[in-house]
């Protein structure tokens, strides 16, 4: 019982987080709405490594974001699986196929979690370099979460952390509130940019 009231409440923190940053985020790039709608705002892109009135390395964003797509969709569908089990009414000879599921296609898909991810993180860092915008910080916030996930997954796969750290390791890079917090982050920050 006191766990769900905890999930309750992680939920509803969660939607409150996002709310949130997309009213701040909104008001973030408020130099950019002058005469025009509320999101829309001219380019103003800066970066060590391209022109002024350049657009940005969107190809590279683009391909960013499809490989962490393909490297998480392992964790996407484990959240869903465990998601359906604890809300929906089901037999238990459907929740055991979907526990088999869920083991079969984590032992299949991990390697793909654990050794794509830090090959996008360079991606990700060159289209970073290449498409800084002053509008808003929240790519850069989202980018510092990204960072500080994918540290932890290294830190535990290659168990380069001390025994008693471990634990409180894998309890935050698994937890669910804060790869959807670093999500959403990205994702509005993102909206506002384009």
């Amino acid at each position: 019982m006191k766990r769900n009231r905890f999930k309750v409440r992680t939920m509803i923190i969660a939607g409150l987080i996002g709310c949130s940053c997309l009213f701040t985020a909104s008001g973030m790039a408020d130099e950019h709405r002058r005469g025009k709608g509320w999101f829309a705002h001219e380019r103003n892109h800066n970066s060590l490594f391209r022109k002024a009135g350049d657009k940005g390395n969107e190809t590279a964003g683009e391909i960013a974001a499809w490989l962490l797509a393909a490297a998480n969709i392992t964790l996407a569908m484990s959240l869903c699986i465990k998601g359906i089990q604890r809300v929906a009414p089901l037999v238990p000879t459907a929740k055991k196929s979907l526990t088999d599921f869920n083991r079969f296609q984590k032992k299949q898909l991990m390697p793909v979690h654990y050794y794509l991810n830090p090959a996008v993180m360079g991606i990700v860092l060159w289209h970073w370099l290449t498409s800084c915008c002053k509008s808003t910080a929240l790519p850069e916030w989202g980018f510092l979460l990204m960072v500080v996930l994918m540290t932890l997954g290294i830190l535990l796969k290659f168990k380069l952390c001390p025994k008693s750290l471990r634990k409180s390791v894998y309890q935050l890079h698994t937890q669910p509130l804060f790869f959807m917090s670093t999500i959403a982050i990205l994702a509005i920050g993102h909206a506002i940019v384009d």
